[in-house]
Formats: C-alpha cells, structure tokens, sequence
C-alpha cells in the first residue's frame, strides 16, 4: 500500500497526516503498521501527534485494535475528573460535556503521578459543526511562557485540590471517581497515587496531591508545561457562576482547586496570561469519519471546541 505523509498543521514539531494514495482498508493499514512501527514511533516522538485518514475505521472495535497494534497498553482511569461512558475493557467516550461548552485546552490527568502517555481518539460520528478536538504544543507552550511565569510555577509546584460535598449533585462523587465505595479502600488508592484524604463532618471529603508543574520529555530532551492549573482553579469559570459557587461552598470548597504546594494562592493575572498563551497557540482540524488521532500526551495538549449536532468520539488511554 502507498501512503502520503503530510503535515496536518505549518510546524515540524506539530502533527502529521497519513492517509493511503488510492482506496485502503483497515486490513492495508494493519499491514503497513506492522512494517513501519519503529519509524511511526520515531514520527510520533518528532511531531507530537499522527492522524491517520481514510482507512474506514468503525466502533469500539477498530479503535482498540489499533491501538494494540501501535503497541499500547490500557491504563487505569481510577481517579480520573472527567465524565466519561466506559463502551469497551479499553475504550470510553471523550469527556461528556455540554455541546455549546469549549473544554479547555490540557493534559489528560495532569492532576495525578501516573497519567497515560499516548491518547488515541476516534471519530465515530464527526459534529456537523465544531467538534475539533483542540491542540497545543507543549514545546510552543513552554517557550511562550514568562520567565516570571515559568519560575514561579517551576519552584513552588502545585497542589490539586478536589472536595467531595456529599449529597451535592456537582461533578463526580468520590465513589465514581474511584471506582469504590469503601472509604478504606478509596484511602488506599489515594494514598498509591500521592495524594491524601481529609475528611470532615457530615462526609465530606477533601483529597490533595502534591505534583509538579513541568515534565521532563525525553523525545525533545526539554522539561514542559505539564498541568492543568488554570483549568482547575475557580478562576476558569465565569465570575458570576464562580461567586455563587463559592458563597454556596466557601472559598477553596469547590469541587476542583489548585494552590501552590506551599500553600500560597496562584496569581490570577498569570493565570489569564497562560489561558492567553494557550489561546494564541491552539492547533485546529475538522474531524473526518473514522479518522484515529495518536498523541503523545506530554508533548501535546488537547481540548474540544463547541459543536452542534450529533458528534460521538471514543479515546483509548495508553499508558505506554
């Protein structure tokens, strides 16, 4: 099978885009994977990203196959913020969200020690309108970033705080979250990936995880951008939705929170400047059905733009 290789965005350290030169099949693409997959991870580790078009594939089915083809392992979603629909052993629905939202640009469980290293997405039902799945360099992200930004995040890391208000219908509860319902069993994942549990009266339920701000990528040899800070800090949300929530909870109560691990509060007007950055360097395609998209989860930070009409896209999370 003859295939084309071109760049889906204008930078070299940005995605690509493999797609057959004449009608192919899955089968074709199976073949071709099984004799380029040291150069395909070779692809991955310099562009961040490979989208591969126009192999018709369908279903949970194609998507978990692929990626077992691409050599990926399934990994834990215990933990995991998101609202998602598990539709096979590996693979779930992107993040369930309302359709009119933009889910901001991130790493996938940034807020945990062990997060996946490769994410697949599928596009099984591509949106009439919208629905990209948003992207960012995290090497373009890095370098855009203030030394005064960067240093202060650098040295004082993060602290991502979650609080369970029991009873309250906002986010997941802790049992979704982590897939139990016994505190001690919920303590002991807590306690295994880092964090801490902190309960007060009545059930409540606070847990706290200690990370870094950056990560070290072995691919470019550069450390990076790794967090989800200003996705979880109130200051994401609308200052009217905010102000309700925190006067319905209390300041730092709201189901996600982030601080510096010292305990002293992120700078709002950095905050603003990173969602700016982020802003500036958002990368933008137009799902096709069956299309699969591979990421490197450290070098590429993902999203989803609002949409209008039916749009269902699936992901496989690797941690290898």
């Amino acid at each position: 099978m003859q295939i084309n290789i071109s760049p889906l965005f204008e930078a070299d350290h940005h995605p690509i885009v493999i797609t057959p030169t004449a009608s192919a099949n899955l089968a074709d693409l199976y073949r071709y994977i099984d004799g380029q997959g040291s150069h395909l991870q070779q692809r991955l580790q310099q562009h961040g990203g490979i989208l591969f078009r126009g192999f018709g594939l369908r279903g949970t089915a194609d998507l978990a196959a692929m990626a077992t083809r691409l050599g990926a392992r399934p990994g834990s979603y215990s933990g995991g913020n998101s609202p998602r629909t598990k539709l096979a052993p590996d693979v779930f629905t992107s993040t369930e969200y309302p359709a009119s939202e933009m889910i901001s640009l991130h790493h996938e469980m940034s807020y945990l020690p062990r997060w996946p290293k490769r994410l697949f997405f599928m596009a099984e039902v591509a949106a009439a309108t919208g629905g990209q799945t948003s992207l960012a360099s995290s090497i373009d992200i890095t370098a855009a970033l203030t030394g005064e930004i960067a240093d202060a995040f650098r040295q004082k890391g993060l602290v991502y705080i979650r609080n369970f208000h029991p009873g309250v219908a906002i986010g997941k509860s802790w049992q979704a979250t982590y897939g139990v319902g016994d505190p001690v069993q919920l303590e002991d994942i807590v306690r295994g990936q880092g964090g801490t549990c902190h309960w007060a009266a009545g059930g409540a339920l606070q847990v706290r995880t200690e990370l870094s701000a950056f990560r070290y990528d072995e691919a470019s040899g550069r450390d990076l951008w790794f967090n989800q800070a200003e996705q979880w800090h109130p200051s994401a949300l609308h200052p009217e939705v905010r102000a309700m929530f925190e006067r319905s909870f209390g300041v730092g109560q709201l189901a996600h929170h982030c601080e510096h691990a010292d305990g002293s509060p992120l700078d709002e007007g950095m905050l603003a400047r990173v969602r700016a950055i982020l802003l500036e360097h958002t990368l933008l395609f137009d799902w096709q059905q069956g299309d699969l998209l591979m990421i490197d989860n450290v070098q590429m930070l993902h999203g989803r733009q609002a949409y209008r009409g039916p749009r269902k896209t699936l992901v496989y999370l690797s941690e290898s």
